[in-house]
Order: structure tokens, then sequence, then C-alpha cells
């Protein structure tokens, strides 16, 4: 997706991730995140249309981000695109 089409900026992140879809755990590393999604490289690959809750662990912040509703918009050789259910200021 171009730049000018973001509605929100992101910001290159590189934060633990850990997405449950279905009873299953998923491990990633957030890349980029903006206020209503986050780009997110993992060894499983997951599906455009997979629901999953996301929890993200960063070291720089002293709360984590947890239970973030999301949906895969994009998938690609680099990672998915997820899309949260609700902005992150919400």
């Amino acid at each position: 997706m171009d730049k000018e089409n973001r509605t929100y900026a992101r910001r290159t992140l590189h934060a633990r991730a850990l997405m449950h879809k279905r009873g299953s755990i998923v491990v990633g590393e957030v890349v980029d995140l903006s206020m209503n999604g986050a780009f997110v490289t993992s060894a499983m690959q997951m599906e455009v249309g997979d629901l999953v809750t996301v929890t993200i662990f960063h070291t720089l912040t002293p709360q984590i981000l947890r239970d973030l509703k999301a949906k895969v918009v994009r998938v690609t050789d680099l990672g998915m695109g997820l899309q949260f259910e609700k902005l992150l200021i919400d």
C-alpha cells in the first residue's frame, strides 16, 4: 500500500508479539505499528481474513499492548499486515 493512502503514520518498532488464533499461539515480531494496524513477521504465515488477538511486548514502554483484536489484511513474503478492530487510543 502506498504511504499516501495511509490514514495513520507507521512507526518502526521491533517488538515481540504473541498472536492467538483459534487456540494456537503464533510468536512473531512487530516491524512497524500505527494507530490501526501493524506489520508482523513470523515463521508461521497466516491467511488473509484470519482473525487474531495480539499482545505486543516492548522494552521501552512500561505497559504491554494486550488483547488487540485484529484481522490479517495482507500477506507477503516478508510478513503480514494486521488491521486492528479498534484504534489504539479508542
